[in-house]
């Protein structure tokens, strides 16, 4: 793990002020770049464009849709599946959906195959965070990360936080300040972006009178982060008798419970707001202000909702979202089976959208870690070390007691033992010393009775307060 090329053991030697200049230099770039007028115009306009009608809708998606298949023609993997330029120009949507739908699996086998091999730019490489048990590679173009940026700063806009004038909270995974430090300030500062940075492995009700103290110096009008962390900063400031009005919360990554959504919106006051998005880009949907489902954002992607052998699902009926990018030139993924489960809700939402709602997703729930100090790790922190590590076909987290971890594995072919110790090592970092890291190799991850994948088991039940 590295922060802007200097790595974690060297930036948690350092001072403070140096800390948080490194995290302000990290976040710069990408602060700067959304601050051009070229990015602010593309969130003006999908504001200006949000209200389409359906038939204006179609009328956008057919002509982003012929893009990308054309794109996809220059691929290994749809070269063969495809017809000529001149048919999918006449009516993309059908040859879409002639189209098999896509696994996890094929794509992870090869991802060469999906490359465009005529796309002019710039290709950027990521690694899932392997969320859903196994990691793999995508690839992005500068203008699929803007598009999904742009989307969710329209979001943002819509519900009332204004881009660079109110300060906000941020909820991640990366290890911003020590585990070893063992009294505040448990957070980093970026102010060019007006972000304060929190750390999620100090969180305790025995802390959060300090987080507290940080919300008010800052005037923190919104927080940012996966429900999990964010349940539990709120779990820790009822314990200890304390709230804080904010104006707007914002979550992704996992699932929200009904639980958490309770005791969040309790302690804060104020509406859980969801984006739903994927790293391989090919599915994102917005809450807004109707607070009535998940819209559809139609300007980067086409959903499907199917049944288990991957045939439409009827009306209402639950189903997989399957998904296909309208913005990925490079890698363009069609009919993407995302693993979520979800369905399409009938009738006009009352904010006059045209587009299509989904149900919050409902994924596998990725259960809270207890560490023996009595304070609550989401299990998402977890999957930072398992992008940069090869030849694990599956793996999860398991938890019986606070001391002990144990990691879970399938190896791919090509494993060495350095592979394990490498991930171990990682998840190592990110523990207190006092919680023992076991690594098991196993043939087979046992599914849920439904037959979902949980990334994470802990078996400690936690007392919450409502």
């Amino acid at each position: 793990m590295n922060y802007s090329g200097i790595q974690y053991s060297i930036y948690k030697m350092l001072p403070m002020s140096i800390q948080n200049l490194i995290i302000t230099y990290a976040g710069s770039k990408r602060w700067k770049h959304e601050s051009t007028k070229e990015f602010q115009n593309t969130v003006s306009s999908l504001q200006n464009i949000q209200n389409y009608d359906t038939l204006q809708i179609k009328e956008y998606q057919r002509v982003k849709l012929a893009t990308i298949l054309i794109a996809a023609k220059s691929t290994e993997f749809y070269s063969e599946l495809l017809p000529s330029e001149r048919q999918i120009a006449s009516d993309p949507f059908s040859i879409l959906f002639s189209v098999p739908v896509l696994g996890k699996n094929d794509v992870r086998s090869d991802v060469k195959r999906f490359i465009n091999s005529s796309f002019p730019g710039k290709l950027i490489q990521h690694g899932t965070s392997g969320t859903t048990g196994t990691p793999m590679q995508t690839i992005w173009t500068q203008e699929c990360i803007d598009m999904e940026r742009a989307l969710i700063w329209r979001q943002r806009k819509q519900t009332g936080l204004e881009f660079g004038k109110e300060w906000r909270g941020m909820l991640g995974g990366l290890q911003i300040v020590p585990l070893e430090q063992n009294k505040p300030p448990y957070w980093r500062v970026n102010k060019l972006a007006k972000q304060v940075y929190f750390s999620t492995y100090h969180l305790s009700p025995a802390s959060a009178s300090a987080y507290l103290e940080a919300f008010g110096k800052f005037d923190i009008k919104a927080l940012e982060g996966y429900p999990s962390v964010l349940y539990t900063i709120a779990y820790s400031f009822r314990q200890s008798g304390l709230d804080y009005p904010l104006d707007s919360i914002y979550y992704g990554a996992e699932p929200l419970q009904d639980f958490q959504r309770k005791m969040i919106e309790k302690v804060f006051h104020c509406y859980v707001l969801d984006y739903y998005g994927l790293t391989e880009r090919v599915a994102s949907a917005s809450e807004f202000e109707c607070k009535n489902g998940l819209h559809e954002n139609w300007e980067n992607c086409i959903l499907e909702i199917v049944d288990k052998t991957g045939n439409p699902a009827s009306e209402g009926e639950y189903g997989e979202l399957v998904g296909t990018s309208l913005s990925n030139l490079g890698f363009p993924l069609l009919r993407y089976r995302t693993g979520d489960m979800t369905r399409f809700l009938p009738g006009e939402c009352t904010c006059g959208r045209s587009s299509r709602r989904i149900a919050r997703i409902d994924t596998k729930r990725e259960d809270l870690l207890l560490m023996p100090d009595g304070s609550l790790l989401s299990a998402s922190n977890l999957t930072f070390p398992f992008k940069d590590v090869e030849h694990i076909l599956e793996s999860q987290l398991f938890q019986r007691i606070p001391e002990e971890l144990e990691v879970r594995i399938i190896p791919a072919g090509g494993y060495l033992n350095s592979d394990g110790e490498k991930l171990i090592k990682g998840i190592e970092q990110m523990l207190p010393e006092s919680v023992a890291v076991v690594l098991r190799i196993v043939d087979e991850i046992p599914r849920t009775k439904s037959g979902k994948f949980r990334f994470c088991v802990s078996e400690i039940t936690h007392t919450d307060e409502s």
